[in-house]
């Protein structure tokens, strides 16, 4: 346990009239840990027993005091850990400090490994996440929500503690990583449960924030303790724990890498050895899959955890949160369910991001949700049911939104067939009809797959269509932002509509397998034949399945709409090098009359360089489609020694695993910039294959360097991304004055190009942003847009004032862009009625014309004005204003943007747009 920030009390005070609600944390067959926050007072008793009548062992614990910048009480943390408790065991009691005593509640221990906490062979858990804001009963209201359906499902007089063994949150506790939120939307929002149930964390990217970030997070939970067959993670970011039959998998979408990778393989190792392990499930913050605000997802998550995890029989799901919605995918060749369990934070509803329909997500419902997994371990059973209680636009009372399952040990579905009896060529459209579903315990159809290949033995599919049976995606028919809409209702799953022209011409070969509701796939039905004419020409295609190649490793191109011939042929040349004559392929491989297929080369190249393969027609060396270009070498590593650097400093980048080719080169370019279309802002060629290049005279701005071959725009490895300079982005507003209600449109250049970069809109007594804005706005990660700002919900100001607008990234409370000022106004205001009790200055109209007036006004004597290209070149300066109003022509300026540095008190700079 790691306190930064905090000290021993050791000085008692009295407490007056503190309720005390106790927080649970760490369960095991053995001990739990206590803990509660006071505002006075170090006393920390537990006092417990087997009955509430009869609490008859006292524990004392410690208490720390804990400082916030900002944080104006006191905050004594209190904990306590009962150990010698009995497995399985019930146990009732009450905590005290000083004079204060909470009420008597209860909790249970976990069970043994591998065995059930119920007489009838179960152990259950909550999902919850997402608690996040303050000021609304969003989070609590989902708390208790849950505790009634506790109450419901399992008799009126249980408790909690009967029927649930933990509750696990998948991140984003808090807002910021304060002590306020830690005590105003963590603890406080969770007292209706979290006396009775113990709580286990995820890092969130929220917890990163704030005054204290994550030395808050450290300090309240007791993380580093916990181990699984004495396996530590080292640190108190991620972490294993098994709670009866289930091995609990808690990732960090924040702090991804090597280490994690290594630390969850010895996890899994160690579980698939493990008889007293049945169930995994991992979970992280930042989800598998999102069909919101597509791309902020964790690809770590998605391209190396999970992939690992489904090498084990015993996974059952990935939990991931982030998205302040409910959604429900699976994994389309292993019986794995990957969801999204719901917050109650920020809105987040169909029309405000950019959304796409992925095949592995069959439902996304904008709902506040939780979930109940039940796991029956004699049966070999998980059932999870999801409540929701709905929101802001429409109130749920805990309805069942989703339900779904993964039995252990079932029949797969039967073998489907294709039913189309095929006598001849088809003109498209061609509807394939696939037999009806069966089963013999009794599932449900959930998925159907068709692949459609003009290669017998399907390397090359051209076309796939896979469908759950329900597909909820996108605004319902009403166009409500809350209701989605079952994109699959009405449609036979079972069945394929081929449109006309929607295949080009040729022989086809058909297959198709079902899936049924317990996530297992049929085999694949026998394949048919069938020929189309009359449709669209093909046109040929060429590909490679990577762009780069360690030596020898295999190389593998992928055709289709070839000619048919016995010779026609994949061959593999030099760049530089022309097909044909004296130049011999350094490889190559003939396709042996197929149409379509692949060509492997097992053993790849042996010199490193860069090549080209194409395919050709008959033996000769008539291209048949495009040549397609690669590198073959190691696999280069670039760093930047900073994530920011100052104006005006060195950018450090050091490489290595270069190839050292003739003439290779590091760029660096702006982002959002493509080498080749764009010149790089700096370059500096490699000569060897480790080494430091240092880049100097870089403006502001966000960038990235790249290493690129051979004087030419190939880049290759990954690029390294970087700042230079504290505030970057340059945000403006069209107006410095509002009528109440009316629209504000926001422009910028060069945002961070980050997917929940958003602009929020504060009063201007607020100096130090948090959740008390009056508005946050995402624009999908646009480096250089604008944006307009509508409405009286998370839009405009709906009272008159002062207001500031900037810019946050990743979903942050760290600023990237100046702060524009404005006023917003009861009615229509002149000029000269412009009032302000900030002290700043407004630049208007702006933008202008050419040829009109532009008007400064401060709130402090203007002693100098300059008017500044976006070069940097000095156009006009007047100086010994001495006075807080100037007016500026710009006859002979032309259309652009320019910036009026206005020195008064201190310097202001605003950008001024001529169009």
């Amino acid at each position: 346990m790691k306190h930064y920030f905090f000290f021993f009390c050791f000085v008692a005070q009295m407490a007056f009239g503190q309720v005390l609600f106790p927080y649970l944390q760490n369960p095991t067959p053995n001990s739990m840990i206590v803990n509660w926050k006071t505002a006075s007072d170090n006393e920390t008793t537990v006092i417990y027993g087997n009955s509430p009548s009869n609490l008859n062992v006292t524990v004392t614990g410690t208490t720390n005091i804990f400082s916030d910048t900002g944080y104006n009480n006191n905050y004594y943390y209190h904990t306590a850990k009962i150990t010698n408790l009995q497995p399985n065991t019930k146990y009732y009691y009450k905590i005290k400090t000083g004079a204060n005593e909470s009420a008597v509640y209860n909790f249970r221990t976990l069970p043994l490994p591998g065995q059930a906490v119920t007489n009838d062979g179960k152990i259950r858990f909550l999902i919850m996440g997402d608690n996040q804001i303050k000021a609304e009963p969003r989070y609590d209201s989902l708390t208790l929500n849950a505790f009634k359906k506790l109450k419901q499902k399992f008799g009126a007089n249980s408790d909690p503690s009967d029927n649930i063994a933990l509750t696990f949150m998948v991140g984003d506790q808090v807002d910021v990583g304060t002590l306020d939120h830690y005590e105003n939307v963590h603890f406080k929002k969770n007292v209706k449960l979290s006396p009775y149930l113990p709580i286990q964390t995820t890092v969130g990217n929220h917890e990163t924030y704030g005054t204290l970030g994550m030395n808050s997070y450290y300090a309240h939970f007791y993380i580093d303790e916990i181990k699984y067959k004495n396996i530590s993670s080292g640190n108190e970011n991620y972490y294993a724990q098994q709670a009866g039959n289930v091995l609990f998998i808690s990732l960090s979408s924040e702090h991804t890498g090597s280490a994690q990778q290594t630390w969850l393989q010895q996890v899994l190792t160690a579980a698939n050895g493990d008889s007293t392990v049945d169930w995994i499930i991992s979970l992280s913050h930042r989800p598998y899959q999102a069909e919101q605000y597509v791309g902020d997802i964790s690809t770590w998550v998605r391209n190396n955890a999970v992939p690992l995890l489904v090498t084990s029989d015993k996974y059952l799901m990935h939990v991931g949160a982030h998205h302040h919605l409910y959604h429900r995918g699976q994994l389309k060749n292993t019986p794995n369910y990957q969801i999204i369990s719901g917050g109650t934070a920020w809105d987040q509803y169909w029309g405000m991001s950019n959304e796409q329909d992925f095949d592995d997500v069959q439902k996304t419902l904008t709902d506040w949700t939780y979930q109940i997994v039940e796991v029956d371990i004699p049966t070999g059973k998980v059932d999870i049911e999801c409540y929701s209680i709905g929101g802001i636009y429409t109130k749920k009372n805990n309805e069942l939104v989703d339900s779904f399952h993964r039995y252990k040990n079932q029949p797969k579905p039967a073998k489907p067939s294709i039913t189309n009896a095929f006598t001849g060529p088809i003109t498209l459209p061609l509807t394939l009809n696939g037999s009806a579903f069966s089963s013999s315990n009794g599932e449900l159809l959930n998925t159907t797959q068709f692949l459609i290949s003009k290669a017998s033995d399907f390397s090359v599919v051209e076309k796939e269509v896979y469908r759950d049976f329900e597909n909820w995606f996108g605004k319902d028919g009403n166009g409500n932002p809350d209701k989605a809409k079952n994109l699959n209702e009405g449609v036979d799953i079972t069945k394929v509509m081929l449109a006309a022209n929607s295949i080009p011409n040729g022989i086809y070969y058909v297959k198709t397998r079902y899936r049924d509701r317990n996530l297992e796939w049929s085999d694949w039905s026998d394949v048919k034949q069938f020929e189309i004419t009359g449709s669209v020409v093909s046109n040929p295609t060429f590909t490679l399945d990577k762009t780069e190649y360690a030596q020898n490793e295999p190389i593998v191109a992928t055709f289709t709409g070839g000619p048919g011939n016995q010779q026609d042929w994949v061959g593999i040349y030099k760049k530089g090098q022309t097909p044909g004559g004296a130049t011999t392929a350094q490889t190559y491989v003939y396709t042996n009359g197929q149409t379509a297929g692949t060509a492997a080369f097992n053993n790849g190249l042996p010199n490193k360089g860069q090549y080209f393969a194409g395919f050709f027609a008959n033996n000769g060396y008539t291209d048949i489609a495009s040549r397609k270009s690669f590198y073959v070498g190691p696999k280069v590593q670039l760093q930047a020694t900073a994530d920011t650097y100052p104006v005006g400093g060195t950018v450090t980048i050091n490489f290595a695993n270069a190839p050292s080719l003739q003439k290779d080169w590091i760029g660096i370019y702006k982002m959002g910039q493509t080498p080749g279309t764009t010149n790089s802002i700096k370059w500096s060629y490699v000569t060897t294959a480790s080494g430091t290049l240092n880049f100097t005279g870089l403006p502001k701005g966000y960038y990235y360097a790249q290493y690129l071959l051979e004087d030419g725009y190939n880049g290759i490895g990954e690029k390294v991304f970087f700042k230079v300079g504290d505030i970057v982005t340059e945000l403006w507003i069209n107006k410095p004055v509002y009528s109440l209600g009316e629209n504000i449109t926001a422009s910028w250049t060069d945002s961070p190009g980050i997917i929940k970069d958003w602009l929020g809109i504060y009063p201007q007594n607020i100096q130090t942003p948090d959740d008390n804005f009056v508005s946050y706005t995402y624009f999908d990660g646009v480096t250089q847009g604008n944006k307009t700002i509508t409405g009286n919900v998370n839009g405009v100001p709906t009272t008159p004032g002062n207001y500031y607008m900037v810019m946050f990234t990743n979903d942050s409370y760290t600023e990237v862009s100046n702060r524009v000022q404005f006023q917003v106004s009861s009615g229509t205001l002149g000029v000269d009625e412009v009032k302000s009790t900030e002290k700043n200055v407004i630049l208007y109209p702006n933008p202008t014309k050419p040829g009109e007036p532009t008007f400064i006004k401060s709130d402090y004597p203007i002693e100098k004005i300059e008017l500044v290209s976006a070069a940097g070149e000095l156009l006009y300066e007047s100086k010994n204003i001495h006075n807080q109003r100037f007016s500026l022509v710009n006859e002979n300026l032309p259309k652009g943007v320019y910036f009026v540095k206005v020195h008064a008190r201190k310097l202001f700079t605003l950008k001024l747009i001529i169009q």
